[in-house]
């Protein structure tokens, strides 16, 4: 497909696998994402926070600039969703041995970092 000529006469380019291999790094995420949100047949609440992060780090981490209007436009929806999270979600990130308290601290500020939100994320003793 790469080295066939359309019916226009135009050939796909190295620019357009670039863009949509870029395209299939974002989206791969949202997919990983869901997969673990809709499993039913093992606990999983406790993996809704870390996927989050997942996905925003990777989303945002060097933008390309043929996408970034596209990724701006989805942080906005992103935030509406997962600006703050449902204290069960981070009860269930507290009690995984993985994460605990402090891990969960580090995470959010990382999360919140990323986001560009100014959010305090308090440590309890």
């Amino acid at each position: 497909m790469y080295s066939e000529s359309r019916t226009d006469g135009r050939f796909i380019t190295n620019d357009h696998w670039s863009l949509t291999k870029i395209i299939h790094d974002v989206l791969e995420t949202f997919d990983n994402a869901t997969q673990i949100f809709s499993y039913v047949y093992e606990p999983n609440i406790h993996m809704v926070i870390l996927e989050c992060i997942r996905h925003q780090a990777t989303s945002q981490a060097n933008p390309d600039p043929s996408v970034k209007d596209l990724l701006d436009n989805m942080k906005v929806k992103w935030c509406a969703y997962f600006n703050v999270f449902p204290l069960i979600y981070v009860t269930a990130a507290i009690l995984d041995p993985g994460v605990k308290l402090q891990g969960l601290t580090n995470l959010l500020t990382f999360y919140y970092e990323q986001l560009g939100v100014n959010f305090d994320v308090p440590y309890y003793k």
